[in-house]
């Protein structure tokens, strides 16, 4: 047992053993770092940039390390109704929040009503926009996870819902096709078992979703990520954002840029076996 111990220690100190890292959240507003966090291969793109246009510079962040089972994502863009530093395990155990006094969004006030179950109204609202162009047609899809301590003492009072405006329509919901919020989203895709954040039992997360659009069409469009309490200001909800790309309608990735007008590895092959079997067919004739 001690040999394994002590083999276990020099390995780790070698690097041949690579130890879980915790859940980091950077705090920052800074445009590059926030579109480099959320848009990993951004070549996909003609252009595309990056906005945190509405919230306290408290509630956004980049975050690394979301990786201890049972729920995992990859790393991204972290958006909270409170702080967002204040997501991580290493924060005092029970319901936390912070009133910043913010409010709603128009998108939000002309969506939500009748969607979100018992919305009055919604406060402390954070807004991330990208904006991109597409050289030709394509889908973007994106991985999200939504935590909340509004759950499971106030999920028919203060519903705090995610949403994400993609020129200017809302595209994301669960699987039953609801607006992801607490409650109703959370009683078929709950876990209360999450080892990554402070959203763990009695508290709860969604497993990890991803969202499709629909096809798009070539030239430039906006979609904006809010995250919004419902009828209060406290008792925080985040939502951890990864992987924005292009993709096809069948969740493939889709290349849209001038790079791609280069034959895929597959194409070249079959095409290089077509030009063989020409030249052998043309030989057999000569022979015969």
């Amino acid at each position: 047992m001690r040999q394994s111990i002590a083999l276990f220690s020099a390995l780790v100190l070698l690097g041949g053993v690579s130890e879980a890292k915790a859940l980091e959240i950077t705090p920052t507003t800074d445009a590059v770092a926030l579109l480099n966090a959320l848009v990993p291969n951004q070549s996909r793109f003609t252009s595309i940039s990056a906005s945190y246009t509405t919230g306290s510079s408290a509630q956004v962040g980049t975050y690394t390390g979301f990786t201890s089972p049972p729920v995992t994502i990859g790393n991204g863009v972290v958006l909270s109704t409170g702080q967002a530093s204040h997501v991580t395990p290493s924060q005092p155990p029970g319901p936390f929040g912070t009133d910043f006094g913010g409010g709603s969004t128009t998108e939000v006030d002309a969506y939500a009503a009748g969607k979100v179950a018992n919305w009055i109204g919604s406060h402390d609202v954070a807004v991330l926009t990208l904006r991109f162009t597409l050289a030709q047609p394509a889908a973007i899809s994106f991985n999200f996870i939504l935590g909340s301590q509004e759950y499971p003492g106030y999920v028919n009072v203060f519903m705090d819902a995610a949403y994400a405006f993609l020129d200017g329509q809302q595209i994301i919901f669960d699987p039953a096709n609801n607006v992801v919020q607490v409650g109703s989203s959370f009683s078929s895709l709950l876990s209360t078992a999450d080892t990554n954040t402070i959203f763990s039992s009695p508290q709860g997360l969604l497993s990890t979703l991803t969202t499709t659009s629909g096809e798009l069409s070539a030239g430039t469009h906006t979609i904006s990520f809010e995250i919004a309490d419902t009828n209060d200001w406290l008792l925080d909800t985040a939502i951890f954002l990864s992987d924005f790309q292009t993709t096809d309608l069948y969740g493939a990735d889709a290349c849209t840029g001038p790079q791609c007008n280069v034959p895929e590895p597959a194409s070249s092959v079959l095409l290089g076996v077509g030009l063989a079997a020409l030249g052998l067919t043309r030989r057999q004739r000569r022979l015969s």
